[in-house]
């Protein structure tokens, strides 16, 4: 005689509970896979897929300098962002100064308080330069402007001197033109005395130059 068995209400849950403890633990198991090794196995192409390009193509000839845009301000007003020429050219800054009297200034006074918040310095003063810039500041030049700083360094220093910028070091130096060439002493050759007679100092003369005496030549 079969006797029917009753399962138990309490075996089947405890067989629920194992089978989703055993699940989570396995859910935990991937999950805790170091973060790195995810995300190398994401980006790894199989062998046979290659790898598409973006389209369209923002970059076809490289990158290139696009239109200065324009800021808004207001309502109405729209303003470029392009540097000013002033900006791009120091040499084209606008000057227009008053060099104080009370300064009693010469010219490199003068061309220091041009330069002041330019940018720009004067070189070292050697040779013939420290003539023009010990020379007293033209009263007519006491004021300046409104001109280019270029203009202005040029009107400073007079038709003699040529101006010249080093951009790398920002000086300001001077070269005197051509023509304009500070006079030398004449070189004063000796005469040989005849005996008895003291030694007299002359300008040599040219070899070709004849000396006329008595209306001979000698």
């Amino acid at each position: 005689m079969l006797i029917p068995v009753l399962r138990s209400p309490i075996v089947s849950r405890r067989a629920i509970l194992t089978s989703l403890l055993i699940s989570s633990s396995l859910a935990g198991c991937v999950s805790n896979q170091p973060y790195d090794q995810l995300q190398a196995a994401a980006t790894t192409y199989q062998g046979s897929r290659v790898p598409e390009q973006l389209s369209p193509d923002l970059y076809p000839k490289g990158a290139q300098a696009a239109p200065e845009p324009v800021v808004r301000y207001g309502r109405y007003t729209l303003v470029s962002t392009e540097p000013k020429a002033d900006q791009r050219d120091l040499m084209s800054q606008i000057v227009d100064v008053t060099i104080p009297d009370t300064l009693s200034p010469n010219v490199r006074d003068a061309m220091n308080y041009v330069l002041k918040r330019s940018g720009y310095g004067l070189c070292a003063g050697t040779g013939n330069i420290n003539i023009l810039y010990t020379r007293p500041l033209p009263a007519s030049q006491y004021h300046l402007g409104p001109m280019t700083l270029r203009n202005t360094l040029q009107i400073l220093a007079g038709p003699a001197w040529q101006v010249q910028v080093d951009e790398v070091t920002r000086g300001v130096c001077f070269v005197q033109r051509p023509g304009y060439e500070h006079p030398t002493t004449p070189v004063v050759n000796k005469v040989p005395a005849s005996s008895g007679s003291s030694s007299v100092s002359s300008y040599a003369l040219p070899s070709s130059t004849s000396i006329h005496k008595g209306g001979t030549n000698e």
